[in-house]
């Protein structure tokens, strides 16, 4: 199942369920069938057991042809998660983009996951803009599949991990690769650390959706086929089984630090093939086009 948050000239964000090209308001089917549910997918991601025993019904009256929606044309998609309680980025997760970066890969057996948070305030969905800010002109892409976390939970074992998923999406962690404005200064160690977390953070810097796709539909998110596209011209192309660490993986260790809870967006990484080894960065006008196998496709212009 697809899972969206959309609105209309007539109506704010509101959850929905995509079917066949039609958009089904969440809060409305559970009417129909009895059920409170909220209109945020995040407080429905958070109703937990619930959520999904509400999935399972929303599906057969579908399969029943019972329940009505209006035409994904007539409506504009926001991001799937608009405002993740954690946005949580592994960096360096594919041996392919490290090498690229620093000239050889790492064996998984000598190191950990690394990983940093992202603002809400970044995110945005496909068809918006992705803004150059003025700090920057070294605007850089990276095509990642993220994974969103469906149950609250704490020191969670690998083994358990998938228990603790929602679904996934497609999600697009943009970056100003190299500041203004910090010519002045007398260097200090962790300077150029710090410099690469800011230049995560800005305004418009993680696109997140078209959809959130339940767990049932992607149970093996290492298989999926990933690739982006920047004015069509394929920059990125790899397959999610190229990660270093797991989604589980992923989620065991993060889950050491912090509680995790529904909403909630782990995204893992990605391949090689970014603009900061060719210089290529993204510039106004450019169409960015991030693409997962069976999750879908964000499109956004750089303004």
């Amino acid at each position: 199942m697809r899972l969206v948050s959309y609105h209309t000239a007539e109506q704010p964000v509101r959850a929905g369920v995509l079917h066949d090209e039609t958009v089904i308001d969440l809060q409305g089917a559970g009417e129909e069938l009895g059920i409170d549910l909220p209109d945020d997918l995040v407080r429905f991601l958070a109703l937990e057991a619930r959520a999904n025993d509400a999935l399972v019904r929303i599906a057969d009256a579908l399969a029943a042809g019972k329940l009505r929606g209006v035409p994904l044309a007539a409506v504009t998609l926001g991001p799937a998660i608009a405002r993740p309680g954690k946005l949580l980025c592994l960096a360096g997760n594919y041996n392919a983009h490290i090498a690229e970066a620093v000239g050889k890969g790492v064996y998984k057996a000598e190191v950990t996951p690394r990983f940093f948070i992202k603002p809400s305030t970044a995110v945005i969905g496909t068809g918006a803009a992705i803004t150059i800010p003025p700090v920057s002109d070294t605007i850089d892409y990276e095509i990642e599949i993220a994974a969103v976390i469906g149950q609250r939970g704490r020191d969670i074992a690998v083994h358990d991990a998938a228990d603790f998923i929602a679904g996934y999406l497609v999600f697009n962690d943009i970056s100003a690769r190299h500041l203004k404005g910090m010519e002045h200064r007398v260097t200090r160690p962790m300077d150029d650390y710090f410099d690469w977390l800011v230049g995560k953070w800005c305004d418009t810097f993680a696109v997140v959706g078209p959809w959130l796709v339940t767990r049932d539909e992607a149970p093996d998110p290492g298989a999926l086929e990933m690739s982006l596209r920047v004015n069509g011209e394929l920059r990125q192309h790899s397959s999610a089984g190229e990660m270093i660490f797991t989604v589980p993986e992923a989620i065991a260790w993060i889950s050491r630090y912090l509680t995790l809870e529904p909403g909630d967006l782990i995204c893992m990484g990605t391949p090689g093939g970014v603009g900061e080894t060719t210089q290529n960065y993204l510039r106004s006008g450019d169409v960015v086009e991030g693409t997962i196998e069976r999750l879908g496709t964000i499109t956004n212009i750089v303004a």
